[in-house]
């Protein structure tokens, strides 16, 4: 069995918030000691007394998390400004937490060192690691390619950005992990031992125009589309780039391949023509211009969330839900984004526990890559049970 206890407040005062998901949580786990959970706050609520609050409240719990763009789940619907707290109780599998720090430097080493610690709690085989880093610190491909190499084989990694206060590159996010709290860590939550899971995304982009052929590229920005500037490429159909732009990401399909990802276009340098990314497009990839109205992109929640449904193993019970979504859709979505998690009520049912965020850039798979890919303007969806 496994059990997921929920807590959400966005009372004005972040103690009394905290304080309020904490009782939440110790009355859905009705005596059950919690081995784990995640914590995720706004960026404007986050203090390191919240993650104390917890600890003091559940000794010995193996506590992680970030800041968000904003929270939701089965307790309190869509929220801004708010804390979410998920802690997991099973004697069936084993969940554990890991920290790394500095990716900045060595993201090879943070990512190993966040492995190593969640492993040395548990003798039994990973299946699944969320993960919360920071997207911008150093190119989050990288960060998601350091955790595969970490982890043994099959080992699937989802999970989300960290956010900050806003889309500058140069502001700070928060991760932390215990009593450990820092702008360039990598935060990791192992589930190990006979945990059964299903995975889904879902995006609901449309393609727009003709393809093209990455020829130049560095991370975090692409220079040349078939072999000219790449503001051409994007100059047919817009006049500019940014968040006016977030609406139309490019359509991404690397090399070998089957499945496609979204990348959003932040930016242009008008001397050299490149275009700025939030993430990157391996040299080689196709991509090709998107388009969606809200109804295409809540029918694409819709469908990340049936999809998670019939991937989960037959005969086997979902226990807990956990969704990360782009913080480009909820913008886009403007006073529907509260949509999406309602949309999850529906499909799993009052009885489920659910527990997401709004990130900046979402984590899970694509068809066809070797591990698990950095995402934008996409929603993902976590099965649990045992």
């Amino acid at each position: 069995m496994l059990t997921m206890a929920v807590g959400h407040s966005d009372d004005v005062d972040a103690r009394d918030a905290i304080a309020i998901a904490v009782d939440q949580c110790r009355t859905q786990l009705n005596g059950r000691t919690p081995q784990a959970g995640f914590l995720v706050a706004a960026f404007d609520t986050f203090e390191a007394s919240l993650v104390a609050a917890v600890r003091e409240a559940f000794p010995g719990v193996a506590l992680m998390g970030s800041t968000s763009s904003a929270e939701m789940s089965s307790t309190s619907g869509f929220l801004e400004d708010s804390v979410t707290l998920a802690l997991f109780a099973s004697s069936d599998i084993d969940i554990t937490a890991g920290f790394g720090l500095r990716i900045d430097r060595d993201v090879e080493a943070a990512c190993r060192a966040a492995i190593s610690e969640a492993r040395s709690s548990t003798v039994r085989d990973p299946k699944v690691c969320v993960v919360f880093a920071d997207g911008y610190i150093v190119e989050p491909q990288r960060t998601l390619d350091a955790l595969a190499r970490a982890l043994p084989e099959g080992v699937v990694v989802v999970g989300g950005g960290s956010a900050r206060r806003n889309l500058a590159a140069g502001a700070p996010s928060w991760q932390f992990c215990g009593d450990r709290v820092s702008s360039e860590g990598v935060a990791v939550l192992l589930f190990s031992g006979p945990v059964h899971y299903s995975i889904a995304v879902g995006m609901g982009w449309r393609p727009l125009g003709a393809s093209g052929t990455i020829t130049r590229a560095a991370p975090g920005r692409v220079d040349e589309i078939d072999g000219r500037p790449a503001i051409e490429y994007i100059a047919r159909y817009l006049d500019v780039t940014g968040p006016a732009s977030f609406g139309n990401p490019l359509a991404v399909r690397e090399p070998g391949a089957d499945g496609a990802y979204l990348r959003a276009v932040t930016g242009n340098d008008p001397v050299s023509g490149s275009l700025a990314l939030f993430g990157s497009i391996p040299v080689g990839a196709t991509v090709q211009l998107t388009t969606a109205t809200t109804d295409d992109i809540l029918a694409a929640t819709r469908q990340s969330l049936a999809d998670a449904t019939s991937d989960f193993p037959a005969g086997i019970q979902p226990e807990a839900a956990l969704m990360f979504s782009c913080a480009i859709r909820r913008f886009l979505l403007g006073s529907q984004a509260r949509t999406e998690v309602e949309l999850a009520r529906t499909a799993f049912g009052p009885s489920m526990p659910l527990a997401g965020l709004y990130c900046y850039g979402e984590i899970g798979p694509v068809l066809g890559s070797v591990s698990s890919r950095f995402l934008n303007d996409t929603f993902v969806t976590l099965l649990l049970g045992t």
